[in-house]
């Protein structure tokens, strides 16, 4: 950035460059804003497509209250997972595979217009089934047809291209390093090739095109799973509400719309199989026991059959008191039969704690427990369980939480061993309680007579495995009611739809807006940093700013060398014209002038000036003479078509006098003192007094002396010749001059050190500061 001597910035200088390369601005922003509605006219639209779901972890049953509170011992409780988890498990890798099996998106079918490539997904010209095996994947496999001979051409060909068991749908490590294929076969037969074997059906009502091109890409449903993950989101609605949005885009909105429909579809099918197959438990248990009741009733009705037929129809013939205590017996057997079955699955729960297999823990049924507080131990465990399966399912590596909740669970199984082993004991006392009543009943039934006692006992076992086995049949109904009636509270709101207000991409407005944005930071940035890493001076207002020296005149860029009589009238006569009328203003009260021109480093154009000052000079009536002091590159004798011969090298060294080396121009009034010969030692010579002499004989002869002086920074012949000068003209060339070479002259301005100092600003383009008008600081 241009900076001041006081590396202060000049907005206005920066806006002034900006302003000067509109035209820039203009190429970039049609160049940029063409692009863009060139991009936006061909690029395939895309369409966000979202369904709205609530995720919500209670559930409860069709009578409207919670599942637990319906059938105790055989509802199923609910996840305690939170939204996030619930999200984690939508969106893991298992659910959007099974998503991806129920659709047929293994293949993609594409076909080209207008060199775009647009995806078919209804009305597809052919569908390809891949053989098992494997087959490539992520390469266009075009597919050319010709109706009239019935044939079909594939042509596939890419480096590199990765394989994949199109029969257990994943890939493999495998790939073909060049792949090359172009084959044909009949419309009716299969293809067959060493990396690619399908079988191809045509669409009869789709009108096929030899010169349209279609391709399909095959892909497994692993490597789709992973596709849809990364560009599938799901976004809740708001931080208190368990309503989520499913969003994921694409171009054909019937594919996305499918897609979100069935993954919505199968996570809920999935959470209901996972809080169903608490109830299933339930019911296989009850199954079992119902299969032992029903064989036990089965041979107590023989037995008791068998009985009657023996004892002559003898039924009921039995005593009032034998009644009794059959009837009394009986209600114990009942009653000592689900204390056995109490006791059972007391037993069972023991062995199933007790066991650890390492991996995540299974949910228990809570069936026959007959302790309330064993019972709310089952069913926090049980919450417990489905908790952390739920975080182990989402979680790569298992969290803090994770590993105490894991040992929740563990303590919760030790507690409910020790409560299990508790109510045992009890059940264990009662059942004893029971047998010794049953057997004091069996002891009464015994002194009765032998027939009645046999139909008695019989009776009684067949009644009471009638009423065991009615009771498991009314267990496994209620069961099988909780187990259909039991619904996960998680639903569709709105099935997949597209998003209001059109594609996501490409965005006409905000392709415009870049497009806007890029012609005019484009642009803007170039000049910055071209101006940031640019040490040039460039402009007339930058030189001003950079060195506190009165800027005499500018003179603007050529092709010409110097001017001539005929063409005392160009732009660059005038240019210099204005610098001699300027010279005679400031110095008017000097008749005779002695200018010295300098400058930085040789190609900043001092030599061009001082040509044509002293020219114009001539010109104007006035006796001027153009010394050449440069001794080290001396190049006046060349504009005017000299020889160097005798100049001032030969006076300085006394080897010839001032009329011997003063040489006549083609410009009347204009006499020149060539360099003459190079010597070795120039600050030598210029140290010598004849200098001066020579300088003063000028004076007397002439109006003015133009000197054409060595640059200033390089040698140091000019620090000697200096003062001799009325003034000295400091030559800056625009584009050229660095802004570090005004440093040394404006430190000897600072210190008066030059008498009288003016910069001539060289090679000015139009625009750029030319036809300045002197005005002193």
């Amino acid at each position: 950035m241009s900076t001041s001597q006081n590396d202060t910035i000049d907005l206005r200088a920066i806006v002034r460059k900006i302003l000067r390369m509109w035209w820039l601005f203009a190429i970039v922003t049609i160049i940029s804003v063409g692009v863009a509605v060139w991009h936006v006219k061909t690029t395939p639209k895309t369409y966000e497509v979202q369904g709205v779901m609530l995720m919500s972890d209670t559930k409860r049953n069709s009578f409207g209250g919670r599942a637990e509170e319906f059938i105790k011992g055989t509802s199923y409780l609910s996840s305690s997972a939170g939204l996030e988890d619930e999200i984690s498990i939508l969106m893991s890798f298992t659910n959007i595979l099974n998503t991806i099996q129920q659709l047929d998106f293994g293949i993609s079918y594409y076909y080209e217009k207008n060199f775009l490539e647009h995806e078919i997904y209804e009305d597809k010209p052919f569908i390809v089934r891949l053989d098992t095996g494997l087959q490539i994947t992520g390469v266009k496999v075009e597919v050319w047809t010709d109706t009239a001979a019935g044939t079909y051409r594939v042509v596939a060909k890419g480096k590199n291209v990765r394989m994949f068991n199109a029969g257990l749908q994943k890939p493999v490590d495998d790939f073909v390093p060049d792949l090359s294929i172009d084959q044909t076969a009949r419309m009716d037969e299969p293809f067959r090739s060493p990396y690619l074997n399908f079988s191809i059906r045509f669409n009869p009502e789709h009108v096929i095109s030899p010169e349209q091109k279609y391709f399909f890409v095959p892909a497994s449903n692993v490597e789709v799973t992973a596709h849809y993950r990364r560009k599938t989101a799901v976004i809740p609605q708001s931080d208190e509400s368990n309503i989520i949005t499913i969003s994921t885009p694409g171009q054909d909105t019937k594919k996305e719309q499918d897609f979100i429909n069935t993954l919505m579809q199968t996570y809920i099918k999935s959470e209901q199989e996972k809080h169903n197959e608490k109830g299933k438990k339930t019911i296989a248990f009850i199954d079992q026991q119902l299969d032992r009741s029903t064989e036990n009733l089965e041979t107590a009705e023989g037995n008791l059959q068998n009985v009657q037929a023996s004892a002559g129809g003898l039924v009921g013939s039995a005593s009032d008191r034998g009644a009794a205590v059959f009837n009394d017996l009986s209600r114990l057997k009942d009653e000592e039969g689900r204390a056995r079955s109490k006791l059972e699955y007391l037993s069972e729960l023991i062995t199933h704690m007790g066991t650890d297999d390492g991996g995540t823990p299974s949910t228990i049924s809570a069936a026959n427990v007959g302790a309330p507080a064993l019972s709310n131990l089952i069913d926090q465990y049980n919450r417990d369980v489905n908790e952390l399966a739920t975080k182990r399912l989402t979680e790569r590596q298992q969290s803090a939480p994770t590993i105490a909740l894991a040992r929740k669970v563990q303590t919760q199984r030790n507690q409910i061993i020790q409560s299990a082993q508790d109510a045992r004991r009890g059940a264990q006392l009662e059942l004893d309680q029971i047998t010794a009543r049953v057997k004091q009943l069996e002891y009464q039934l015994n002194q009765l007579p032998q027939s009645s006692r046999q139909v008695s006992i019989a009776t009684r076992k067949y009644d009471l495995n009638a009423s065991i086995n009615t009771y498991l049949m009314e267990k496994r109904y209620e069961a099988e009611i909780a187990v259909n009636s039991d619904q996960v509270d998680k639903y569709i709101i709105d099935p997949a739809r597209v998003k209001d207000g059109g594609p996501v991409a490409p965005k006409k407005k905000v392709s415009l807006g870049i497009a806007l944005a890029v012609g005019v930071l484009l642009p803007l940035g170039f000049i910055l940093v071209r101006d940031f890493f640019n040490d040039r001076i460039m402009d007339l207002d930058e030189l001003k700013r950079l060195s506190p020296i009165p800027v005499l005149s500018t003179v603007p860029v050529t092709k010409r060398q110097r001017i001539t009589k005929e063409e005392d009238r160009s732009i660059l006569a005038e240019a210099f014209r204005t610098a001699r009328i300027n010279l005679q203003y400031l110095n008017a009260n000097m008749e005779r002038q002695v200018v010295g021109l300098t400058s930085s480093t040789s190609g900043e154009g001092k030599t061009f000036c001082s040509v044509n000052l002293a020219t114009v000079m001539a010109l104007g009536s006035k006796r001027t003479l153009l010394l050449d002091a440069d001794m080290r590159r001396p190049k006046i004798h060349e504009r005017f078509g000299l020889e160097l011969g005798q100049g001032l090298s030969t006076y300085l060294i006394a080897e010839a006098g001032v009329d011997e080396v003063i040489r006549t121009s083609d410009i009347p009034g204009l006499d020149i003192i060539t360099a003459g010969p190079i010597p070795p030692n120039p600050l030598e010579l210029f140290e010598s007094p004849r200098l001066a002499e020579l300088l003063q004989q000028l004076r007397s002869r002439y109006d003015h002396i133009v000197i054409d002086a060595s640059p200033m920074g390089v040698v140091s012949e000019f620090k000697v010749l200096v003062h001799h000068l009325d003034i000295t003209l400091y030559v800056v060339r625009q584009g050229f001059t660095r802004r570090a070479m005004l440093r040394p002259v404006n430190e000897l301005y600072a210190t008066d050190k030059l008498k009288r100092v003016d910069l001539l600003f060289n090679g000015v383009k139009a625009g750029d500061g030319y036809g300045y008008v002197y005005e002193p600081k």
